[in-house]
């Protein structure tokens, strides 16, 4: 019997097989030599560098895509402290962290906060994606942002 472990809710094998069919399928499409190109340059870009100036970019795409995610007003993201808000807010410091390797302090000095609400709403983003089923609604939201932010760092 094979070993599963699940993530977000999903097994991993299941992942892994979905990602050797789609890897398969770029390699019928373009050849090995250029599948292993393409997938060396987007670990490249994986990784937002902050002297590349793009740190900025998806700054602006996270928050926007929250708001539109998480259905709220703009004017209120950084100020409202309803759980929508507060939920959506540290989706996007998480990610950020997660894609910058901006230290707690830099991301804190972005979103104009403090420096522990960052590191608290990055452990509570942390611990919730150990349970994803208690904090379902939370963690689609997440996933969906998660899953657009690759999309868009792989354009850059």
């Amino acid at each position: 019997m094979e070993e599963t472990s699940t993530i977000h809710g999903k097994t991993m094998r299941s992942d892994y097989e979905d990602l050797q069919y789609h890897i398969d399928m770029v390699v019928g499409k373009i050849g090995l030599q250029k599948t292993v190109v393409l997938l060396r340059s987007f670990v490249e870009k994986a990784q937002f560098e902050p002297v590349k100036n793009n740190a900025p970019l998806l700054l602006t795409f996270l928050t926007n895509e929250a708001i539109t995610l998480f259905d709220l007003k703009e004017e209120d993201f950084y100020t409202n402290t309803t759980t929508e808000y507060r939920e959506a807010r540290m989706a996007c410091y998480h990610l950020y962290h997660k894609y910058t390797s901006y230290s707690y302090a830099k991301v804190a000095q972005v979103f104009g906060t403090g420096k522990r609400n960052i590191i608290y709403y990055k452990q509570k983003v942390d611990e919730r994606l150990t349970i994803p089923h208690y904090y379902k609604p939370f963690i689609q939201l997440y996933d969906q942002l998660e899953e657009r932010s690759i999309q868009f760092i792989s354009k850059l």
